[in-house]
């Protein structure tokens, strides 16, 4: 299938799971998985960091426009959109000319994908929190919230990966 079609229907279908599905999710009153975060972790590094940041923006934008939370996920997503190759660099330990296109393949090592994703889904949790919150007295609040939240998107997250890294082998 065309890459540019396969990653418009994983954009929309990421979005709809989202919406529909995970964000009715509240585990302890609290927890739910942020699936969509999967498209900007799988997206591919050799396209331009601008088309990346754009689609951030994108992503953050529908999910706001379509769960009414009034541009935290914008926020967020646009912020790890712009942070990702950074992330990148500090967890596969690699120069920004040598990230390979897939980050999140068979070949690349288990603690270097689960520091990669820590850091992409905490940053966005945080920065996702701190915008819902919007008070600075509750940090150690946002901080549980995001650190949890990150986990069980982990936890979510993990077995897509799998199954994206056997489908393209």
């Amino acid at each position: 299938m065309n890459k540019t079609i396969r990653h418009i229907l994983q954009f929309i279908l990421l979005i709809l799971i989202q919406v529909f599905i995970l964000n009715n999710i509240n585990l302890f009153g609290y927890l739910n998985p942020y699936l969509y975060v999967l498209f900007l972790i799988t997206y591919s590094f050799k396209n331009n960091q601008s088309e990346t940041i754009f689609l951030g923006f994108l992503l953050g934008f529908s999910l706001d426009l379509l769960s009414q939370s009034a541009g935290a996920h914008t926020i967020a997503s646009l912020t790890i959109g712009f942070l990702r190759p950074y992330f990148a660099i500090f967890s596969f330990r690699l120069k920004l000319s040598e990230l390979p296109e897939n980050l999140i393949s068979k070949e690349t090592r288990i603690l270097n994908k689960i520091s990669f994703l820590f850091l992409m889904l905490f940053i966005h949790h945080f920065i996702l929190f701190f915008i819902i919150f919007l008070d600075p007295n509750s940090i150690l609040l946002i901080l549980k919230n995001s650190f949890f939240t990150s986990v069980f998107s982990i936890i979510v997250i993990w077995p897509i990966l799998t199954l994206l890294e056997i489908k393209n082998d």
